[in-house]
């Protein structure tokens, strides 16, 4: 990891505090009115209200779960089948008070395949969230969020991935394409330092960081390599509430996408406008759109030829994000269309991303529900378009500490413009969660 960004933020954040007046801290100094999620760079949460859990809290246990797929590479030939294994404790720890809040989540174990011996490897992820003051009216929030597993086992939610506070935001988010079912490793940082002017308007600055790798070994649905790279976005924004129920805001971008190898690299730059509604609380639409210009340049060497291409493009950027949660239902859609980072591909792609996902309650202890996500990316440098499909069902039976879990998943991988044949997979998993809540600070 590479929290260039980060670091930067926490330096300005250190000069700002120290020109603010001394105030002290209280209940009374909290924000009280904040941005939605998206205009706030923060992922929206999925899951109905009832499941919010009361702050200061430490939580561990372990998950077992067994998943049995047609498809085991993903491949569009030469399919096998395969039964895995992945098994992970997990730990996570909550604390908030008026001035300073943290979330981390922490998971470590292995996989183990049947079939495909040599694909067998641990597994770590985790996610860290923090807020601190560093005035009454000044926040410094710092997110990470790092992945080592396989493509097989994305979109499970098996239990077996660590999750941590709000996460990032829907727009910064990279490129998180299904590409294929092998190992890979990501890891995204997030710095933001956040202003208060009046009431209603906040000022900040923001920057992200991602890394993406692949082992040699990996390759796409059609064999191809998959390269890994670095993302880097630093952010202006503003933002305002007009009305109870109307905020608006602007953000201006810089972002640069390098490949592995200097393959090549993508610079972007972006003015976005934001507009979100609030229905109620729990319930909100936020939309998005600007222009973006992308600047490609690619290095003699490469190891492939390469034709023709737009180095200097102009993109129209835009999405919508909606959320909403009732005391036993959630469902949650998006939509991002921008410039972003390969996600294994030979360039930065112009992404059409889309996904959506309903969970209900039933009684005490059922949850269940579908979801549901799409992809398009189109490699700025020329190369086929891919386009992936990935749905799901999974339902939760909850018993006092433990909870049982079933799913179906279907995935479908396709490169129309390159004549590439396709590739798609059913999956099968069943699993077993065991964990323990404890109070802090009681």
């Amino acid at each position: 990891m590479k929290p260039t960004f980060a670091i930067l933020v926490v330096i300005s954040g250190v000069f700002l505090a120290a020109a603010q007046e001394s105030e002290s801290f209280g209940p009374s100094a909290a924000v009280q009115n904040t941005p939605p999620a998206t205009l706030d760079g923060q992922d929206i949460r999925r899951v109905p209200l009832s499941d919010i859990v009361t702050p200061n809290y430490i939580s561990g246990g372990i998950s077992i779960a067994q998943m049995y797929t047609d498809n085991a590479e993903l491949t569009s030939t030469g399919k096998i089948s395969d039964l895995s294994y992945d098994i992970a404790p997990n730990l996570e720890l909550n604390h908030f008070t008026p001035r300073v809040s943290y979330d981390l989540g922490i998971s470590a174990g292995f996989l183990v395949n049947r079939t495909l011996s040599g694909q067998n490897h641990c597994t770590q992820s985790a996610g860290f969230d923090t807020s601190y003051g560093l005035s009454r009216f000044v926040t410094l929030r710092l997110s990470d969020s790092f992945t080592n597993s396989s493509g097989l086992w994305s979109s499970t939610n098996s239990g077996t991935a660590a999750e941590a506070g709000p996460g990032i935001g829907t727009v910064q988010q990279p490129n998180n394409a299904l590409f294929t079912y092998g190992r890979f490793m990501t890891n995204t940082v997030l710095g933001e330092l956040t202003a208060q002017l009046d009431a209603n308007s906040f000022v900040g600055a923001r920057g992200t960081q991602s890394y993406l790798s692949y082992p040699s070994e990996t390759t796409d649905s059609a064999s191809r390599t998959l390269y890994g790279g670095n993302s880097y976005t630093a952010e202006l924004f503003y933002n305002h509430q007009f009305t109870a129920r109307n905020w608006g805001g602007i953000t201006a971008r810089a972002e640069r996408f390098d490949i592995n190898a200097s393959i090549g690299r993508t610079d972007t730059a972006s003015v976005l406008f934001f507009y979100a509604f609030t229905f109620r609380p729990s319930t909100s639409i936020s939309v998005f759109s600007g222009p973006e210009l992308s600047v490609t340049a690619v290095p003699q060497g490469i190891p492939n030829p390469i034709g023709p291409f737009d180095h200097r493009m102009w993109v129209p950027a835009g999405g919508a994000v909606f959320n909403t949660q009732g005391r036993r239902f959630s469902a949650s859609a998006s939509f991002t269309h921008q410039v972003n980072n390969g996600g294994g591909l030979f360039s930065a792609v112009t992404l059409d991303s889309a996904s959506a996902e309903i969970l209900g309650q039933f009684g005490k202890r059922l949850r269940l529900g579908p979801g549901f996500t799409y992809s398009e990316s189109s490699p700025i440098v020329t190369s086929p378009t891919v386009r992936t499909y990935s749905g799901r069902f999974q339902l939760m039976y909850e018993i006092r500490s433990s909870s049982l879990v079933a799913g179906y998943g279907r995935d479908d991988w396709a490169a129309p413009s390159g004549n590439l044949p396709n590739a798609s997979a059913n999956r099968f998993w069943v699993g077993f969660s065991y964990s323990i809540l404890r109070p802090l600070g009681r």
